[in-house]
């Protein structure tokens, strides 16, 4: 059978590896991004990806026409196959070769044979493809049988990872028998569409063998697998060729979010975008915080993959939810008075906090004018004032109070308290009293006892022995005052007997105070000694409970209500009749 000859200069590796691959790195762009925004608000960026110049983790096969009239570019496809897998491999690290070759019906079993399984072993592929010079030879005229050969590797002839890019660059110069040992056209397409394998094509010109794809066999295979179809190429260009078909795949990039906190949400368009390898495309995310999120740092990931595959394109979100700030203020009757609200971080995005006055002890119209609005941060802006107002009146009353509170989408992030200075005067204390000593209705030394307007009064008496039930009481010094805010009770000694108990106290007093105007009242007592049957106890300043037979000795108490405080230095509860010494007390007028 004659053979198809062709005398081409076989290019030198060295000349080969001048080829160099795209500068542009897989990348995306921004890679990370951090934004400002407040709940309910959102941000929009944009995503440029950069797709590797080689498809991801490649399992190439190299499959070549080794029939006589393609020695010359068989030596120049082994002259520069360490070229070919050393690009693919600076590209792609985890890239796979393998290397088979076909031939004509006529020439047996050699019509198709796999030279070399799926390696990443250069070495291995460089001798797989001189074993294609070893075989080459025979062949039919103007036929090969390659679709018998796409065939197989779309069927049982290669190993593919799962995971793999699967790509056959294929160079040859002649059309195929079609059936080609049995299977048609269509059915290899089938077979390699069912692997996701995609055909690069290389025609070799100035042969005679009719050209490869001089049926449309061909560009029908490269077009229905995803592939490309080459032009001619000549011997000296066939390594370049297979190189540059290898680059010029499409690629389709889509993306998946991952680890998103869930008070974000991230919207990206397109869904997918299909792109040459090597060029850049661009996707627009939205990011945005949920209604009601409170302040913090918030991440969330976009991994970019290539062909379903992750390549590392990954971009890491930071949102910062910034949190309000807010100061109260006082003013007086009629006067104004500002709010200062701040955000704790400069937004990206414009923020919006609303506020609103809301009543406490003071009330809307009668007190101050209400107020309620929004704050819009812009970009950058931290700090915004609102301004309040209170009414004028002539009364005596306290201080009063309102708030201001902030909001953002419905959830409270601030309160400011406004407190109302009464500039009337103060308030007097509507009455007070003192009792140096009282058993059942029985006093001592009472100041100011019709409890009327406070008053400067005073009583003493040197001593007095008193008797109710069980209890009898000795005591001396005692002494009680009143004036116009205060009141002051004291004895200088206290025997009780009850039972089969004594109980000796010295030095006692209790004296309370207001100001009625601020709304403050204040009282304390203090006792020097205490013994019962002769044994010391331990007393401090605050409040001690201790028990006895006949009932509760309690010592350092205060009772306070909204408007008054009572202090009792010392007091005997038992079933029959009550003790207290030394006790004072002052009231304040309700609100007006």
């Amino acid at each position: 059978m004659p053979t198809r000859t062709l005398a081409l200069a076989v290019v030198s590796a060295a000349l080969f590896a001048g080829l160099t691959t795209p500068a542009s790195p897989a990348q995306v762009d921004p890679p990370s991004v951090d934004f400002t925004i407040g709940p309910g608000g959102h941000a929009t960026v944009t995503k440029k990806v950069t797709t590797p110049v080689v498809p991801p983790n490649p399992d190439i096969v190299l499959l070549g026409d080794t029939t006589g009239s393609m020695m010359d570019v068989l030596e120049n496809v082994r002259a520069n196959a360490n070229s070919i897998t050393s690009q693919v491999l600076r590209a792609q690290p985890s890239a796979r070769f393998a290397v088979a070759e076909y031939k004509h019906n006529v020439d047996g079993a050699q019509v198709f044979t796999v030279n070399q399984a799926l390696t990443n072993n250069q070495e291995q592929v460089r001798a797989a493809t001189q074993r294609w010079i070893d075989n080459a030879g025979g062949g039919g005229i103007p036929t090969s049988d390659f679709i018998n050969a796409h065939y197989r590797i779309g069927t049982d002839a290669i190993a593919f990872r799962p995971d793999s890019s699967r790509i056959i660059a294929w160079f040859g110069d002649a059309r195929s028998e079609n059936p080609s040992l049995g299977r048609s056209l269509q059915q290899a397409i089938t077979a390699l569409q069912g692997k996701q394998v995609r055909v690069i094509a290389v025609p070799i010109s100035g042969t005679d063998g009719g050209g490869l794809d001089g049926r449309g066999q061909a560009s029908t295979i490269t077009a229905q697998t995803g592939g490309v179809l080459m032009p001619d190429s000549s011997a000296a260009d066939v390594a370049n060729a297979i190189l540059d078909g290898i680059k010029n795949l499409d690629v389709t990039v889509t993306h998946r979010v991952s680890d998103c906190a869930p008070q974000l949400t991230t919207t990206i368009t397109p869904a997918s975008r299909q792109v040459q390898s090597g060029q850049t495309v661009e996707f627009t995310e939205t990011i945005g915080v949920k209604p009601g999120t409170p302040a913090g740092v918030y991440r969330c990931k976009v991994d970019f993959l290539i062909n379903g595959t992750p390549e590392g394109l990954t971009q890491n979100i930071t949102i910062r939810v910034p949190g309000v700030e807010v100061e109260g203020n006082y003013l007086n009757e009629g006067s104004s008075a500002s709010v200062n609200v701040r955000l704790t971080q400069p937004p990206t995005t414009p923020i919006t906090v609303h506020y609103e006055t809301v009543d406490g002890t003071a009330t809307a119209g009668a007190d101050y004018v209400a107020a309620e609005g929004d704050l819009v941060f812009t970009a950058k802006e931290t700090f915004k004032q609102i301004v309040v107002q209170s009414v004028e009146d002539y009364n005596y009353e306290y201080d009063e109070t309102f708030a201001v509170r902030f909001t953002q989408e419905g959830r409270v992030v601030g309160t400011a308290t406004v407190v109302i200075r009464d500039d009337d005067g103060d308030v007097t204390v509507d009455s007070c009293t003192a009792n140096a000593v009282k058993l059942l209705n029985k006093k001592v030394a009472t100041a100011n006892p019709a409890k009327s307007t406070c008053k400067t009064d005073s009583k003493s008496v040197a001593s007095a022995n008193l008797e109710a039930g069980l209890v009898s009481v000795e005591v001396d010094a005692l002494s009680a005052k009143t004036s116009k805010d205060s009141a002051k009770a004291s004895a200088g000694s206290v025997k009780i007997t009850a039972l089969d108990q004594v109980v000796e106290i010295g030095l006692i007093e209790s004296n309370v105070s207001a100001t009625c105007g601020k709304g403050k009242t204040t009282g304390g007592s203090k006792i020097g000694s205490v013994k019962i049957n002769g044994e010391a106890v331990k007393v401090g300043s605050g409040p001690l409970t201790i028990p006895l037979a006949v009932g509760s000795l309690k010592l350092n108490s205060t009772v306070k209500t909204a408007t008054s405080v009572t202090q009792r230095a010392v007091s005997l509860d038992t079933a029959l009749a009550d003790l207290v010494v030394a006790e004072s007390q002052v009231v304040c007028p309700k609100k007006k």
